[in-house]
């Protein structure tokens, strides 16, 4: 029943302790023997229409009677109907008057003061509750009890599984934890001329080309997508974008890269825009607002002072000018490094302020999880600690859920562009360019209102020595977003 629960919790690694399957209703000794003192467990009954209840113990089962005090306990029911489909998981929590777990060598696991959960007893009793309006350890509601009664209690009807509750490091889940990814060749070539074949015209969207941008720490791998998504086009590793080891950011321009449709041997209708790794004080002075709004340029100086007065600022971009999507490139490792967290948490708020979607490509998964992973990059979706991360990574970047945290593998090693790496960074392509055409569906919806004529806003901005300097630029979308 471990895959039952993964479906809602997908993160845990559950290992089965005991089963009525085995050892039956009954044999409280048996459940004593594997299941005392092994830390967390989640107790859950099946019946066989598919209605699914239990509890969740933080605190280990004893063959002490006793009641044991458990604030984090809590109860649950979802339904599996034929098809495999699960209901939202109902969750009860304490409340907070204690004892949530009762202990005895002649009883299995029992959740409440009153029973709100009883599971079976040496006497040969099994699953009670009590009843609705009777709960005293749970927040079950008035009209409601757990076990719904309108199935004859009997063994050949239920199920019950204690599972103990471990680390999840290196743990290969049963189910994949984001759905729809394929890795057959021919799903790879339908992948590819997706994203290769793009065109804008095609989707009624109001620019000819779209721009994503990557942006990440120094030694994220931000050039190195740049090169990854060549070697796919050639069909062979190739070295464009100079990426490596190095003191600071190898990339000190802003750089665009377009590429060469490996079909059609056309130029593709998107670019990627590589900026310059930010360290502790990088992207201080707003240079971020600048190459988002479109006002800097191809191989502009990020290393340098950025200001109006730079070479080929751009006063009045236009909507094929601005970036669509940023793409911030997170290496695993550094996800969990604190201060460069505190950095990164900086950079979608630019792109928020301006309505810019913004996802997240996470780069050197292989060694991160070198046990599920590296041996099989078709499992990535099967790495439990990866996805630890990635729910992680939902709460500290704000992006929109586990679809916009894209695992992508950078060619480092290959002799060749492999099969599964190539597809997740056609994936991770494939996302951005949905999110810049949400984008700028609606940029096109906004822009053909009426607006007045001749308006300007004055801006302000910091230079590099920190001094506000002002100037009147267009009212523009990008440029109304800077003040």
């Amino acid at each position: 029943m471990a895959e039952l629960l993964q479906v809602h919790r997908p993160s845990l690694k559950l290992t089965k302790l005991f089963g009525t399957d085995k050892w039956g209703w009954g044999d409280t000794a048996s459940f004593h023997r594997c299941c005392d003192s092994r830390g967390p467990t989640i107790t859950i009954v099946q019946r066989s229409d598919g209605l699914c209840y239990g509890g969740y113990a933080s605190q280990s089962w004893t063959s002490i009677g006793t009641w044991v005090q458990d604030p984090d306990a809590f109860l649950f029911r979802f339904h599996k109907d034929a098809q495999r489909t699960h209901t939202k998981a109902e969750k009860y929590k304490s409340n907070g008057n204690g004892n949530e777990l009762r202990c005895g060598s002649s009883y299995g696991p029992i959740f409440g003061y009153k029973h709100d959960f009883f599971t079976f007893g040496s006497g040969g009793s099994m699953l009670q509750d009590c009843g609705p309006g009777g709960s005293a350890s749970f927040e079950l509601r008035k009209t409601q009890s757990l076990i719904d009664n309108s199935v004859p209690k009997t063994e050949a009807n239920f199920q019950l599984e204690v599972l103990q509750v471990g680390t999840i490091d290196n743990a290969e889940l049963m189910e994949p934890w984001l759905a729809g990814v394929s890795w057959l060749p021919e799903d790879k070539q339908r992948l590819q001329d997706e994203v290769f074949g793009f065109d804008p015209s095609k989707q009624s969207l109001p620019v000819d080309t779209v721009n994503i941008l990557l942006c990440g720490g120094v030694g994220a791998g931000k050039s190195s997508v740049a090169s990854t998504v060549d070697s796919i086009c050639q069909g062979s590793i190739s070295r464009r974008a100079p990426h490596g080891q190095g003191t600071g950011s190898l990339t000190r321009k802003l750089r665009k890269y377009s590429f060469t449709n490996p079909h059609s041997k056309g130029q593709v209708k998107w670019q990627l825009w590589d900026s310059m790794g930010w360290g502790v004080s990088d992207y201080k002075g707003g240079e971020l607002g600048f190459i988002l709004d479109g006002n800097l340029p191809d191989k502009c100086k990020l290393d340098a002072c950025v200001s109006m007065k730079t070479n080929g600022f751009q006063t009045s971009p236009s909507l094929q000018d601005i970036v669509h999507c940023m793409c911030l490139v997170v290496p695993c490792e550094s996800a969990t490094d604190e201060s460069y967290m505190s950095r990164l948490q900086e950079m979608p708020q630019f792109a928020r302020d301006r309505d810019i979607p913004t996802l997240v490509f996470l780069t050197e998964i292989d060694t991160y999880d070198p046990d599920v992973i590296a041996h099989d990059m078709a499992k990535v979706f099967h790495s439990a600690r990866l996805l630890h991360l990635v729910e992680e990574l939902e709460g500290t970047t704000g992006v929109g859920g586990r679809k916009d945290i894209l695992p992508i593998k950078n060619f480092s090693s290959e002799a060749a562009p492999t099969v599964e790496a190539s597809m997740l960074m056609l994936k991770a392509l494939q996302q951005a360019l949905y999110a810049a055409m949400d984008y700028l569906r609606e940029c096109d919806a906004v822009d053909s209102s009426p607006e007045p004529e001749g308006t300007h806003v004055v801006i302000a901005k910091q230079d590099c020595t920190g001094d506000k300097k002002a100037g009147v630029l267009p009212l523009t979308k990008g440029n109304l977003n800077w003040v």
